[in-house]
């Protein structure tokens, strides 16, 4: 098989005209020593100090833009970016419909506009503080008289009798452990071998029958602690105090007023809700002036409401709003310098495929 030939960008293709130069080059290369040849014969022969560098300067120049492109561009590709860099306009102006936007100032502020509703958005989705309880309306409760200091504490003997029972049960577990001490090291000194036989069994015995007598007696004092803290006890809870009872007043309810958004005149704000009255938060509120141009974005809080932070010019305004699985209808709003009540807006739901 015969190879393919390889590809080549056949769009930027240039032919090599001069030898192996491209007209361009040769164009280059020939107005560098070109020039350098007229510095040779008119100013060398006067003034060789400044000649010489002239004609080296514009030899090597003639040489670099022709053979010595930089970062794969050749150097007139870079002299001609630097000059359109530097005299092409840097700044772009909106015309729309024959009018200059950057005149309105609205227009110009429009970014602080935007970040100043997103702003009272944010501060609105705090959550509110308590409503303050209206204390009037509660019926004054007299205080319960000082009760005077309960008499089924336990007597001192009692308390003695307690403080001496616990100090026979601590001596009593002192000697029990004692006994169980000797008893082990009795079974281990029997287990060991030895030449001479020894019989344990009258000393094993006699400590069995003291630990068996030290249990008894632990045994009845335990009892008798047992006997005296159920008494106290049963005689706090038999006897509780006599406590007034409170009667529950309910606060007086008071007739549910409109709440104001905004004491600003010329403020476009509202509240967003379904139809089953539910607060939608997370509305999207978007004004925009007769021009189509927006001057607002706001955004719900929790309770669905939304409101901007700057008054607006008197004129004529387009309200749209947007949430996911929900249509709005579209509002148009007259400005006159008055304050607004808050827009109930009930929202469609669209059905989700």
């Amino acid at each position: 098989m015969e190879p393919h030939p390889v590809p080549q960008n056949v769009t930027t293709f240039q032919f090599k005209l001069v030898g192996d130069m491209t007209l361009k080059q040769f164009i280059y290369l020939a107005s560098g020593v070109g020039t350098a040849y007229l510095i040779f014969l008119v100013v060398v022969p006067h003034y060789p100090i400044f000649g010489w560098p002239l004609v080296l300067v514009f030899v090597l120049l003639g040489v670099a833009f022709a053979f010595l492109p930089f970062k794969g561009r050749p150097l007139d590709t870079w002299v001609k970016s630097f000059f359109k860099a530097i005299y092409s306009p840097t700044k772009r102006v909106w015309i729309k419909n024959g009018k200059i936007y950057r005149d309105d100032p609205l227009f110009k502020s429009r970014l602080l506009i935007f970040y100043q509703g997103l702003k009272q958005a944010a501060a609105e989705e705090q959550p509110a503080a308590p409503p303050a309880i209206d204390v009037t309306s509660l019926t004054h409760l007299t205080p319960p008289p000082p009760q005077p200091p309960s008499a089924d504490l336990p007597t001192g003997e009692e308390l003695k009798k307690t403080v001496e029972l616990a100090k026979e049960a601590q001596a009593l577990k002192l000697k029990i452990v004692q006994s169980e001490k000797a008893l082990a090291e009795i079974k281990s000194a029997s287990a060991k071998p030895s030449s001479v036989p020894v019989d344990y069994t009258h000393q094993a015995n006699k400590i069995i029958s003291d630990l068996q007598n030290l249990i008894t007696q632990a045994s009845d004092i335990r009892s008798k602690l047992d006997i005296i803290t159920h008494a106290e006890t049963g005689k706090v809870i038999s006897e509780g105090p006599n406590l007034p009872r409170i009667v529950k007043v309910a606060p007086v309810p008071k007739p549910k007023q409109q709440l104001a958004l905004t004491t600003f005149p010329n403020v476009i704000n509202g509240v967003t809700s379904d139809r089953l009255g539910n607060y939608l938060d997370g509305v999207v509120a978007v004004i925009y002036d007769k021009e189509g141009l927006p001057v607002r974005a706001l955004k719900t809080n929790k309770l669905g409401q939304f409101s901007g932070a700057t008054p607006l010019p008197n004129g004529v305004y387009r309200l749209e709003l947007e949430k996911d699985h929900f249509k709005f209808d579209v509002l148009q709003i007259e400005l006159t310098g008055q304050i607004l009540p808050p827009l109930i807006i009930t929202a469609k739901e669209v059905a989700v495929s």
